[in-house]
């Protein structure tokens, strides 16, 4: 009886811990499940952030007080003097830091560095160029009597004499003109040997992808230059224009001829002959607007080396302002002021449509959903905005100037100026639909980085400053007697 009890116990313990086990086997079979997924959710947003999400850069603001000390303001609101001198000109931002910036006082060179608190290092004197590197691993500058020099953070050395300009600079070298030629030389100072590019460089040179450049020389022979292999391809002969696009490897170009050609990174591919004039291009996308002439203008749309398509034909002007949208419509403003808009269908445009009259055309931005700009502007030059991604126009506001719009790094927010009179006027945003207020008396703002701007108000015309605020969705007073602020050059760029 007792053996038998004993076998049942040993039995149910047994089968208790198999159930156990089996809940144990259960429970970290959950837990794996669930790692798995946290680890693909973590994996998705990482690859989002790094090939989706643009990096925009955290810049200080810089700004102006009364009297003309140079002020550095970081994230953290913490201020820094740069300069208690009233001859600052010409501050220049690192290109993809925030520690380093750089200004000119007295003709001299200075640079701020962030870890130094508020400390800034004379590099040199009677300056005339500068430039950040794009690794911003380098300064490269030219002083007044033609020497270009190179500073590394720790000395500032001359590299060559009697330049004539820079045409560009790379992560590790420098490019410039000479006697007439073209010549490069790495930045690093024990590596002294100039290298010729061109005996005879004409003009119009650009870097592409920091590694090659395109240049026409003195005979209008459009040519590209590899800078790592160091070797030179001439592309064609009797060329009028390029456009290129500084990210990318192909262009379109122009001959003396009138004919367009599209280079794939290894050919030249003809496009199309007698163009009046290029309007428009999208390099990435081999989207390009042109016009022909023959007694009276037409424009064209046309895909790569696709046959082209009619936008308007019998025109009695040139267009001269030309937008290309996401791939998805060509916008253009005709001699009339009209807006007009064509729906791209892959190679084919379709038939032209008048959105809205009165188009002010220096006040197009390009925005995430569309363009935005004024229409039926006043005198006083207040208009009304508006957005469009077809051929319709929405209203977002009236009484807007077209001045210091901006739009967003992301291309999500528009920032504007109403009733905007002398020197002031009411600071809005807007996310295309309906306007918010920011601050009224606003005379001049910054935009610095997404969802945040800051702003000079009550502006005082005898004294000549303002109070400076910061906008990040409160508002927060930052200093007093500021006169004037930098500008960043933060802008959406799709």
């Amino acid at each position: 009886m007792n053996k038998k009890r004993e076998t049942k116990t040993k039995e149910s313990v047994f089968k208790k811990f198999e159930l156990n086990n089996n809940n144990i086997r259960s429970l970290l079979t959950s837990i794996r499940v669930f790692v798995a997924i946290i680890t693909i959710i973590l994996m998705f947003f990482l690859i989002k952030s790094i090939f989706f999400n643009k990096k925009v850069t955290d810049y200080p603001m810089i700004y102006n007080k009364k009297g003309g000390e140079l002020v550095l303001i970081n994230k953290k609101d913490k201020t820094v003097s740069l300069s208690s001198n009233d001859s600052i000109k010409d501050v220049l931002y690192a290109n993809k830091t925030n520690k380093y910036v750089l200004f000119v006082k007295n003709s001299s060179l200075y640079l701020y560095k962030a870890n130094k608190k508020d400390e800034t290092i004379k590099i040199m004197g009677n300056v005339k160029k500068y430039y950040f590197s794009p690794n911003d691993k380098y300064i490269v500058s030219v002083d007044e009597d033609d020497n270009l020099y190179v500073y590394n953070y720790k000395k500032n050395e001359k590299i060559v004499s009697d330049i004539k300009e820079v045409k560009a600079v790379t992560d590790d070298e420098v490019i410039y003109l000479k006697d007439g030629k073209l010549c490069k030389r790495s930045l690093k100072y024990n590596k002294e040997e100039v290298k010729k590019i061109d005996d005879n460089f004409g003009r119009e040179l650009t870097l592409l992808n920091n590694k090659i450049l395109i240049y026409l020389d003195s005979n209008k022979t459009l040519k590209l230059y590899n800078l790592k292999n160091e070797d030179t391809t001439k592309i064609d002969e009797d060329v009028s224009a390029y456009y290129a696009s500084d990210d990318l490897e192909e262009f379109y170009y122009l001959t003396l001829d009138s004919t367009l050609y599209y280079y794939d990174g290894t050919k030249s591919n003809k496009v199309a002959n007698d163009i009046y004039d290029v309007a428009t291009v999208d390099v990435e996308n081999k989207e390009i607007v042109y016009s022909k002439y023959d007694k009276k203008y037409s424009l064209y749309f046309q895909k790569g080396t696709k046959e082209a398509s009619v936008i308007e034909k019998d025109l009695k002007n040139n267009i001269n302002y030309v937008f290309i949208n996401n791939r998805s419509a060509v916008y253009y403003i005709n001699k009339d002021n009209d807006l007009m808009f064509a729906r791209i269908n892959g190679a084919k445009v379709g038939k032209s449509r008048t959105v809205i009259s009165d188009v002010e055309s220096l006040s197009f931005r390009k925005t995430e959903k569309g363009f935005v700009f004024l229409a039926d502007s006043t005198k006083k030059g207040l208009g009304t905005l508006y957005i469009t991604n077809s051929y319709k126009a929405k209203k977002i506001d009236s009484d807007v100037i077209a001045n210091n719009l901006k739009v967003s790094n992301d291309g999500k927010i528009i920032y504007y100026f109403k009733n905007y009179s002398g020197n002031s006027g009411d600071l809005y945003f807007s996310k295309g639909g309906k306007p918010k207020l920011i601050d009224e008396d606003v005379s001049k703002y910054q935009y610095v980085r997404d969802k945040e701007i800051y702003y000079i108000k009550d502006y005082n015309k005898m004294e000549m400053s303002g109070d400076l605020y910061k906008y990040s969705g409160k508002i927060k007073k930052i200093d007093d007697k500021v006169s004037n602020l930098i500008n960043v050059g933060n802008e959406y760029n799709e």
